[in-house]
């Protein structure tokens, strides 16, 4: 099964061991995926913050995200995109590496893993321009940005599940679970705005900022509740 092939289902005491081509890459620590988890989500937040500052036409209320990959500056939101993508792999590695084997750690970490690899894919096949006739690199964007969106929100609601099976995580279970409602609210009405015209740009912000604020946080506490286990 696709799960079981993105994440496996080795025992916990070998849960960062990953077969490579016949090999095994170096075991690394929760900690070390947390904080390859953070650096991914503040660079991104940091190329936003300055795209957005030197691009004061680009309209943030009706245009996504993705468009500003057709700024001048682009190559610095396709950059961020793309270090984002490896920076939410490394987080699925590190919640495998602490989460209590089963099928919630395993549909969980596939969850985020693919949505990790549908952000790799929007930085590698930009969005098409505005008025620009649709092409097939405009339409596995598309594709892959709105499967990812879906995926992430899977990968929240199972991860609040799967929290409350163990310490440190069942302590942030509740504001997990809480978490994972507001972005299904966001993404709901930012699949509204898509159909009606309204204020997308602005709508599909909230999902990004509910998403980025759900992986910070997760972040920091691969990178500040130690002793783990694995």
């Amino acid at each position: 099964m696709l799960a079981n092939a993105v994440v496996g289902c080795g025992p916990f005491a070998r849960s960062n061991e990953i077969g490579v081509s016949g090999g095994r890459l170096h075991s690394w620590s929760p900690r070390r995926f947390g904080q390859l988890g953070l650096t991914g989500v503040l660079i991104f937040l940091f190329a936003l913050l300055f795209l957005h500052l030197l691009s004061p036409g680009f309209d943030g209320v009706r245009q996504y995200v993705s468009d500003m990959a057709n700024e001048p500056l682009g190559v610095l939101f396709v950059g961020g995109t793309f270090v984002h993508g490896w920076g939410n792999l490394s987080l699925a590695l590190g919640l495998r590496g602490t989460l209590k084997p089963g099928p919630l750690r395993r549909w969980g970490v596939a969850f985020y893993s693919l949505s990790a690899l549908g952000i790799l894919t929007t930085a590698l096949f930009p969005v098409d321009a505005s008025g620009q006739v649709t092409t097939l690199i405009g339409r596995i964007h598309r594709i892959a940005a709105g499967s990812g969106i879906l995926l992430e929100l899977a990968a929240l609601f199972v991860f609040a599940a799967a929290f409350g099976q163990q310490e440190p995580w069942r302590r942030y279970r509740r504001g997990a679970l809480v978490l994972s409602i507001i972005a299904a609210i966001a993404v709901a009405a930012f699949i509204v705005g898509v159909q009606m015209d309204f204020a997308k740009g602005v709508l599909e912000r909230l999902v990004m900022a509910v998403f980025l604020v759900w992986g910070i946080l997760v972040s920091l506490v691969l990178i500040r509740e130690p002793p783990w286990t694995a």
